[in-house]
């Protein structure tokens, strides 16, 4: 396993009593994560996947150019359906920053 060196408040996330997606939602409304402390917090909360609003505020992109992105198959990363949704792989995301 690999450490991640990072700046998100573990102590706050631990606070929530929340765990996976939950933690993750938690850290984007309440704390307002976003771009690499997002992914990092998803990482930290074993989350495997990750919703267009997730993995563009974690890229830095509008949701609609994600979404874009699924529908016409030509991101650099592609979705995964789960439960007729797309979702964005996390690995995939980091992969793609450089993480």
């Amino acid at each position: 396993m690999t450490t991640i060196e990072t700046d998100i408040n573990i102590s706050d996330l631990e606070k929530s009593n929340k765990r996976g997606h939950e933690l993750l939602r938690y850290a984007y409304d309440v704390l307002q994560y976003d771009g690499i402390k997002l992914l990092h917090t998803a990482i930290d909360a074993g989350v495997s996947h990750v919703n267009h609003i997730m993995a563009s505020s974690m890229l830095g992109y509008k949701p609609a150019t994600l979404r874009n992105w699924h529908s016409q198959s030509n991101g650099p990363i592609q979705t995964r359906m789960i439960n007729g949704k797309p979702f964005w792989a996390v690995k995939d995301i980091r992969h793609l920053l450089g993480e």
